[in-house]
């Protein structure tokens, strides 16, 4: 099963503003009519129902949102991008691998919830919104902002409300089978089950969630077997029923050995309601040693244990009406479609950094950076506005306190400058 992938995650960038003037017959000094641009797509994480892993996003190392259109000319907006939908199971967690340390970004857990992963660009503005009293022919305009760019992780732990759990060979997916409709592969060898499965229990009126995960052997919460693959599943169910191979000889041993597995696994995985259950009781001789250890079983696991057969049925309804009644009744409404919503941070106007590359003075300021990414400054008029806007965020002041002087060379953004 494919239950955790990294993935880059890339929004689209927002459409250019457009720099444009009215031209009619009876206009042919119309002013600035250059549209603003489109927004870019976002990238948006949503819950399928009918997903079980996250297999189809395993070649899939980045996926990206389509870009805005630039503005058009007579203030015509360009078309925002559609946003991409990422499908995943019900129960995904998304990390932001971005900062030093793994960061949740959300618990997708029901139907249709939903989360912005990335948030597309911001759109430019067109050169109407650079027209002022002193500047009646603008010749400015904005580009469209980079849409947000992270590397993600998303790791599946499944919903369900029972998890059945075992050493190999238990009757963990023979139990399955017989209380639901699930058909999972059944043999008798250690590691039948190499992924989780789920099946829906249908009892008294009322329908649970059953777990069945791979078998469980010393070292698995240190990874070993297929421990950490499995055990991340069994964090979210609120009942365990604990299977006991009925030919083993030292039943209450066998009990320990998977119990501390489940112990050292980080969590409270020791602490959740159990069903203790030994199996295969249509063997006679198990039959006999449940008899003969039943007492030192219960001292090691705390509660009696059950005998069933899976295979014949023999103690499933008394096991399912122990499990009925450890899960509590849902007392509130299904969960509903969510969206997510990661808080936005305010920014104000950014402040101006100059960096030496060699004998180049680098300015960084994204306002100045969005203008000269569209602007024509081979044009001399569109050069002095462009200067004048420099001035009004301060760039020409921290470019002198930084030392330039005529002669040299000033970047912004890919434009580079001889300063004068």
């Amino acid at each position: 099963m494919f239950d955790t992938v990294e993935l880059i995650i890339a929004a689209g960038r927002g459409g250019d503003g457009r720099i444009s003037f009215l031209q009619e017959y009876a206009r042919p000094k119309g002013g600035p009519d250059g549209g603003d641009g489109g927004w870019g797509g976002s990238v948006i994480v949503m819950v399928d129902p009918d997903l079980r892993s996250l297999g189809h996003l395993t070649r899939t190392p980045r996926i990206e949102a389509a870009d805005g259109t630039p503005g058009g000319s007579n203030r015509r907006t360009g078309k925002g991008a559609k946003d991409t939908v990422v499908k995943v199971p019900a129960g995904t967690m998304v990390w932001d691998l971005d900062g030093e340390e793994p960061a949740l970004m959300a618990d997708l857990v029901g139907p249709g919830w939903s989360l912005v992963v990335a948030a597309g660009g911001e759109p430019g503005r067109g050169n109407p919104h650079f027209k002022g009293s002193t500047n009646q022919e603008p010749l400015l305009a904005e580009g469209g902002m980079d849409g947000e760019e992270r590397r993600v992780k998303f790791e599946v732990k499944l919903l369900a409300d029972v998890g059945i759990v075992g050493a190999p060979n238990a009757g963990k997916s023979t139990l399955l089978s017989r209380i639901s409709r699930a058909r999972p592969k059944v043999a008798d060898y250690p590691f039948t089950t190499i992924e989780p499965m789920l099946g829906v229990v249908e009892r008294y009126g009322r329908s649970l969630v059953a777990l069945d995960v791979p078998g469980l052997i010393e070292g698995a919460h240190e990874g070993k077997g297929l421990g950490l693959e499995f055990l991340r599943h069994v964090e979210r169910v609120q009942v365990l029923v604990h299977l006991i191979d009925g030919t083993a000889e030292d039943l209450a041993d066998e009990y320990i050995r998977v119990a501390a597995e489940l112990a050292a696994y980080p969590g409270d995985l020791a602490e959740k309601p159990r069903v203790v259950a030994v199996t295969k009781l249509d063997i006679p001789e198990v039959r006999t040693r449940l008899e003969q250890q039943a007492g030192a079983l219960t001292n090691v696991a705390g509660v009696a244990p059950l005998g069933l057969s899976p295979a014949t049925g023999e103690g499933v309804e008394h096991l399912l009406e122990q499990v009925l009644a450890l899960v509590p009744i849902p007392t509130g409404p299904r969960e509903t479609p969510r969206r997510i919503e990661r808080p936005i941070e305010l920014t104000r106007r950014p402040r101006v950094q100059i960096h030496r590359e060699g004998a180049t003075f680098v300015v960084e300021q994204r306002d100045v950076e969005r203008v000269v990414a569209v602007a024509d400054l081979n044009d001399w008029s569109a050069r002095m506005q462009f200067h004048r806007l420099l001035d009004q965020h301060g760039v020409l002041k921290a470019l002198e306190a930084a030392g330039a002087g005529s002669g040299d060379t000033v970047r912004i953004g890919h434009a580079e400058l001889e300063w004068q």
